[in-house]
C-alpha cells in the first residue's frame, strides 16, 4: 500500500492503479481511475477510465457509485441533442435509470429527455422536485397529443373523401391542412392524387368499340389558349388563329357557331362569319383566320353531340355532360378542369 501511495503522490497514476490492485485495494485502484478520467480531455478515454472504475470497485462501495454516476453523466453530455437511433435511445434510458438509482434525478431527467422517454423524464423531474419543468413537460405532451388527435382526424376525413370518390374535395382538404401543418404523408398523398387525376377539356374514351376524344364543357372554344371557367378549349398551333377564335354552343335548342371577334375572322364559303350560324344536319366547313380548316357536324358516335374535325384530329363535343351509351353515367367538365364521372348526381 505504501508503494502505491508513493506512486500516487509523485503523479504516476498508472503505476498507482497497478500497485493498489496488487495490494488488494480495488476501491483505491478505482478511485485513481476516476482521478485519471477526470483529468482526460478526450471523452472516449475518459469513458474508458470510468467504465474500468465501475468494473474494479466493489459492489455497493461509494467509489463504484460515483464511477457509475460519472459514466452515465458523460454519456448524456456526449449526445448534446436528441438521440437519432434506437440504440442511442436505449443507452440513454439505461443512463437515466442508473442516475435515478444513484439519486441524481436532475441528470436522469436530461437523459430521459434526450431519449424521448416522456414518462421517464416526468418521473425524474418529480423526484428532483422540479415542479415548473414537470408542468411544462406535461403541458407540451398534452399539446402534442391534441395535435396528433387533430392529425388523425384530418387523415380520416381525407381517407373518407378519397374512398367515396371525392378526390377533388380530398385534394382541397389536403391543401388546406398543409397550409398550416408540415405533413409529409399528406404531401405525398396529394402528389399521388394529382398524378392520377383526369384533366379536361379532352377525355380519351371508347365509343362503340373505337377510341374517341371527347371535348367536354357546356361550350367549346377553338383558339390558341385556354378560355377558363366551365368552357372547354381546343387549342391549335396557328398564328393566324386568335387566342379565343370561335365558340360552339347550344342556343335556343340549336347548336350554333360564333366568331369571337377574332383578328383574322372566320370564313364560310369565303365570307366572314357574322353573328350566330346554326350547324345544319349536313354540317359546316369553316376556315379560321383564312388558314385553318374546321368541319363541324352532328356526331354519329354520341347522340346530341357534334363532331369537330380540326388539324387532322376529330373530337366529339356533347356541349354538356356526355352520357355514356348503355350506362347510367355521364362525363362532365368540373371545377378546376377535373373530368368528373357522374352517376345519380354524384361525381368522382
Amino acid at each position: 500500500m505504501r508503494a502505491a501511495r508513493r506512486a500516487e503522490l509523485r503523479g504516476d497514476l498508472e503505476k498507482a492503479v497497478e500497485m493498489y490492485g496488487l495490494a488488494g485495494a480495488p476501491e483505491e485502484a478505482a478511485r485513481i481511475m476516476l482521478i485519471r478520467g477526470d483529468a482526460e480531455t478526450d471523452p472516449r478515454v475518459r469513458m474508458r477510465h470510468y467504465t474500468l472504475a465501475v468494473a474494479t470497485a466493489p459492489e455497493g462501495h461509494a467509489v463504484r457509485d460515483e464511477a457509475r454516476r460519472k459514466r452515465a453523466a458523460l454519456l448524456v453530455a456526449q449526445f448534446g441533442g436528441s438521440a437519432t437511433s434506437e440504440a442511442a435511445r436505449r443507452e440513454l434510458r439505461a443512463a437515466g435509470k442508473e442516475l435515478l438509482d444513484l439519486g441524481d434525478a436532475t441528470h436522469a431527467a436530461e437523459a430521459y429527455r434526450l431519449a424521448g422517454d416522456t414518462d421517464g423524464e416526468a418521473k425524474a423531474l418529480a423526484e428532483a422536485g422540479d415542479v415548473e419543468s414537470l408542468e411544462s413537460l406535461l403541458g407540451a405532451e398534452e399539446k402534442k397529443e391534441r395535435a396528433e388527435h387533430e392529425r388523425t382526424q384530418a387523415h380520416g376525413d381525407i381517407d373518407l373523401l378519397a374512398q367515396s370518390g371525392k378526390r377533388r374535395e380530398a385534394l382541397a382538404a389536403i391543401d388546406a391542412w398543409l397550409q398550416k401543418h408540415d405533413d409529409p404523408a399528406l404531401r405525398e398523398r396529394a402528389a399521388r392524387i394529382k398524378s392520377r387525376r383526369a384533366l379536361g377539356p379532352v377525355a380519351q374514351i371508347w365509343l362503340h368499340g373505337k377510341p374517341a376524344p371527347v371535348a367536354l364543357g357546356d361550350e367549346i372554344v377553338i383558339g390558341r389558349g385556354p378560355s377558363g371557367g366551365a368552357v372547354g378549349t381546343l387549342a391549335v398551333a396557328s398564328q393566324a388563329v386568335s387566342r379565343q377564335h370561335v365558340r360552339i354552343a347550344r342556343e335556343g335548342g340549336a347548336i350554333v357557331v360564333r366568331d369571337l371577334g377574332s383578328r383574322n375572322g372566320t370564313q364560310l364559303r369565303g365570307m366572314n362569319l357574322v353573328g350566330a350560324i346554326p350547324v345544319p344536319a349536313e354540317g359546316l366547313e369553316l376556315t379560321l383566320g383564312k388558314e385553318l380548316r374546321v368541319r363541324i357536324a352532328p356526331s354519329a358516335a354520341l347522340d346530341g353531340a357534334v363532331s369537330i374535325e380540326i388539324g387532322g384530329d376529330t373530337y366529339v363535343a356533347p356541349l354538356g355532360p356526355a352520357k355514356i351509351p348503355g350506362l347510367p353515367w355521364e362525363l362532365a367538365l368540373g371545377e378546376g378542369g377535373w373530368i368528373e364521372l357522374r352517376s345519380g348526381g354524384a361525381s368522382a
